[in-house]
């Protein structure tokens, strides 16, 4: 099943058309990677694929169903989680950041908690679960915001350059949790410039350059 079909679909800053995407797929519990230089249109992709931007033409829908973009949106946005390359969090420790989707949908302290503790966990952030979120390192901050998103209940993850800025171990344990992440069926796509960092992972290349899938 296709999470994802775009077609058709064109976008402009200014004057410039940046993307002009013909045709493109995501499927269902797959790791698409978004691979292309500096300037290639990947973070724009992404960012109307998360319900962010809206095309200027063209066809984007998610489950069959056509991307509702702006404020009326917000369904979209709560299964779709777009994770930026330098994560916003909130103050405070990494619980309360981490339990701040839940409690935004009604789940009552304990609750929240609990599902908090679910998505640290998947994102080996446990050790961090108490530590000053203004007191972390790129990659943890990055765990982090992921492990937010899941709490939240996304179902389908945008990661843009997730290990861009990162040091070795903390790559690896990101390209750890994709892996199992993706092996729990949830569906990602995910951007980079260099993409030998993915060797071990499983799959589907969608190369861009010059906002167009080559």
């Amino acid at each position: 099943m296709d999470v994802f079909f775009l077609e058709n679909v064109k976008f402009r800053y200014e004057t410039d058309l940046v993307l002009d995407i013909e045709r493109m797929t995501v499927s269902t519990g797959e790791v698409t990677l978004l691979t292309g230089a500096n300037g290639s249109g990947k973070t724009t992709l992404l960012r109307m694929m998360a319900g962010l931007l809206t095309p200027e033409t063209g066809i984007i829908n998610y489950k069959d169903e056509a991307i509702i973009f702006g404020k009326p949106g917000l369904k979209h946005r709560r299964q779709v989680t777009l994770l930026v390359q330098e994560p916003y969090l909130f103050r405070g420790n990494v619980l309360l950041n981490v339990s701040y989707g839940p409690r935004a949908r009604g789940m009552n302290i304990s609750q929240a908690n609990k599902k908090a503790e679910e998505a640290i966990l998947k994102t080996r952030c446990e050790g961090l679960i108490q530590r000053d979120a203004a007191q972390l390192s790129g990659g943890e901050k990055k765990r982090v915001a992921l492990a937010r998103a899941l709490a939240a209940g996304a179902e389908t993850l945008l990661l843009d350059e997730p290990i861009s800025h990162v040091d070795e171990e903390n790559s690896e344990v990101i390209v750890g949790i994709i892996q199992e992440l993706a092996a729990s069926g949830i569906t990602l796509v995910v951007s980079t410039h260099i993409p030998e960092w993915t060797k071990s992972l499983s799959v589907k290349n969608v190369r861009l350059a010059y906002g167009r899938v080559v």
